[in-house]
């Protein structure tokens, strides 16, 4: 596939367009703004279009700022006339078009030009002209790298920053099951061809406004582990979050806190948005395989150790759905 891809790109002059998905994360941004660089240096033209703004932090990352960036929910009538203009789409990090917001959902769905998914989420929307997707992969950004090495091309220092950007993130400073061999592979020639982890970690992480160290206190207090220790439950309310001025990825992580917990091995992580609409996101360890679970009770999906989902039902509710269902994410077919 990824031939398939470079041999239609190459074949003549094309506008091209790079998508990602509602509120995206650092796999999504690096992936993007990793590919758009990578284009650029080979001549292509190419615009970024991110449905909405990222974490504060992710908003450092390089190129962010640049004209060729746009963020539909701040001014969607140029990011319209933008992906009208395409010839191209690409869904990067997503494997339907849901996935890209309400706001966006019918423009990648109705988008009259060739579109092209690179993305390492279960189930893509085979619909689209070319799919290039690989559960195993670690992150979309090690996707793209493999798409940048067969085209035979040089990555400069801003596309690699971005890449690894995405494959730190999305491996958990490498420490997720996901992290191969080619994973680390890929790290050290990114590492080559510039980029500086310890940059890169102090821009995500230590680079944190105050209302996130406040939040995940407040969060962190809440938790709870069921009464056979295999679960742990972290959730945070609205109210809490006016109150300490919740910004745009503060939360971002705070599921995985509950894996720290000696026997733990599945973590849930409840954020009330308002009183029927409940953000979840929920890890686990070894075999424990969260993406079904998501998928079969809270319409949601993911990776077998990393999902997320919905709830519509109140926090004490959802709690005592998780309680009484947690442990199917225990059985494997």
């Amino acid at each position: 596939m990824i031939d398939q891809i470079i041999t239609f790109l190459r074949e003549k002059p094309r506008k091209i367009v790079l998508t990602s998905h509602w509120n995206p994360d650092g796999d999504a941004i690096g992936s993007a703004l990793g590919l758009a660089h990578y284009l650029h240096s080979q001549n292509f033209a190419v615009d970024v279009i991110f449905p909405n703004p990222p974490s504060l932090p992710l908003q450092g990352s390089v190129g962010y700022l640049s004209d060729f960036v746009h963020i539909f929910s701040l001014d969607s009538s140029k990011a319209k006339e933008i992906i009208k203009r395409a010839d191209v789409l690409f869904s990067l990090d997503y494997n339907v078009a849901s996935r890209v917001g309400d706001q966006m959902e019918s423009i990648i769905s109705g988008f009259s030009g060739s579109k092209i998914i690179i993305d390492h989420h279960e189930s893509p929307d085979i619909s689209f002209d070319l799919v290039f997707s690989m559960t195993s992969k670690s992150s979309t950004c090690e996707m793209v790298y493999d798409l940048i090495e067969q085209d035979g091309g040089n990555i400069d220092l801003a596309c690699a920053d971005n890449l690894l950007t995405g494959l730190i993130t999305d491996t958990g400073s490498f420490r997720f099951p996901i992290t191969s061999g080619r994973t680390m592979h890929i790290a050290g020639k990114l590492i080559e061809a510039g980029a500086a982890p310890h940059v890169i970690h102090d821009r995500l992480f230590d680079n944190n406004p105050k209302s996130r160290l406040m939040i995940w206190g407040r969060a962190l207090s809440n938790l709870i582990i069921t009464d056979d220790g295999f679960a742990s439950i972290v959730f945070i309310k609205q109210n809490d979050l006016r109150e300490l001025e919740y910004q745009p990825g503060d939360t971002e992580g705070l599921v995985n806190q509950g894996l720290g917990v000696a026997g733990v091995l599945i973590s849930i992580f409840i954020r009330e948005d308002s009183e029927s609409n409940m953000k979840l996101s929920f890890r686990s360890k070894g075999n424990v395989d969260v993406n079904k679970y998501a998928r079969k009770n809270w319409e949601g999906g993911g990776h077998k150790n990393a999902s997320g989902g919905s709830s519509s039902m109140s926090i004490t509710e959802t709690i005592d759905k998780f309680k009484s269902t947690f442990k199917e994410a225990f059985l494997n077919d």
